[in-house]
């Protein structure tokens, strides 16, 4: 493969499987049962609104916005916040380019450089000159982190940009049958890099990367905000960038996304917990959905299996319920009272 502008400008593409990014893949593919099974359920509704909520206020908060996610929900709702004119409106645009995100997502044509061009022109509309907006920049910048003003690396000059982007959209033709998360992290690395951008390239390439994942058939992606995590791990997300470059491995990168990745879903996993616990003890009715829809995967299972799956529900409760459903014919129990099973009608 020849990449002939990423290697003069020394931006490593190549993409490997190491031990540390292996193991978080794995993480984030013990959490996938979880949460494909929740897909489509009205608890996804609730945690796609909470992804969304926590994408826009992280994603923006790595870039300096100082917004919380009670602010960020005000400002979905249109009303007032004690924020800058600049800040408010970075949340705003930030929520339509992941809505044209998810859109293109659906999409089945090939993704051109146009629609990368596009999602920054969503993240900076209004922000910054209109020469500047959904066009690759024609002024010299560095990445900075955004809370010291450290200056990370060095970015390849204007002229050099056009050769970069089209080695960058080859290696992403290429690289179309590798796993969906080495493809989406390895093209963050490399398009933050190159820096196309005269502002808003982190935020655009996370969303690229948010693209790519769901484009990979990565479902998940949309109720797994990973960027809660790299917004916490800021300082190692700016020092990661420092060390592949430095080590011109693509490695250190790799594993620190998918290890923000692998957290964010786990956090997503206990959250989703929760509320089916909260939705399984709101009412008899909830409860006895939860108990027959735990009967249909069991040739025969006990109250005490029951209360695995309803462990906030005290045992009278549960054995109420269980007797409710014997009654109306729903389940079958054989056996005395000690040893009794239970199962589908």
């Amino acid at each position: 493969m020849n990449y002939s502008a990423l290697k003069r400008a020394k931006i490593p593409y190549d993409l490997n499987l190491s031990g540390p990014l292996l193991k978080w893949l794995m993480k984030i593919a013990e959490a996938r049962p979880f949460l494909d099974e929740y897909l489509g359920t009205p608890q996804e509704l609730k945690l796609l609104r909470r992804a969304k909520i926590k994408a826009v206020t992280y994603s923006n908060q790595i870039e300096g916005n100082h917004l919380d996610e009670s602010e960020v929900n005000a400002v979905f709702q249109g009303k007032k916040v004690q924020a800058s004119a600049q800040e408010i409106k970075e949340i705003s645009n930030y929520r339509t380019a992941l809505d044209y995100v998810e859109k293109l997502a659906e999409d089945k044509r090939k993704l051109k450089q146009s629609d990368f061009c596009d999602i920054q022109r969503l993240v900076t509309q209004g922000l910054l000159s209109e020469k500047q907006v959904g066009r690759f920049r024609t002024i010299p910048v560095s990445i900075n982190n955004s809370a010291t003003g450290e200056k990370i690396d060095e970015c390849p000059e204007p002229h050099l940009l056009k050769d970069l982007m089209d080695d960058l959209w080859k290696w992403l033709d290429e690289n179309q049958g590798v796993d969906p998360f080495l493809q989406a992290f390895g093209f963050h690395y490399i398009a933050v890099s190159i820096h196309p951008f005269a502002d808003g390239n982190g935020r655009t390439v996370r969303l690229m990367q948010h693209l790519l994942l769901l484009r990979g058939g990565q479902k998940i992606a949309r109720i797994v905000p990973s960027e809660t995590v790299i917004m916490r791990e800021r300082d190692r997300y700016y020092s990661t960038i420092r060390q592949a470059k430095s080590l011109q491995s693509l490695y250190p990168f790799l594993e620190f996304l998918a290890e923000c990745f692998a957290i964010a879903s786990q956090e997503v996993v206990t959250e989703g917990k929760a509320l089916l616990r909260e939705k399984a003890g709101a009412s008899p009715k909830a409860r006895h959905e939860r108990i027959l829809s735990f009967a249909k995967k069991q040739k025969t299972f006990s109250i005490s299996d029951v209360l695995l799956v309803l462990p906030d529900i005290p045992r009278r409760t549960v054995e109420r319920d269980l007797s409710y459903l014997v009654k109306e014919k729903k389940l079958v129990a054989d056996g005395d009272n000690k040893g009794r099973t239970y199962r589908s009608k």
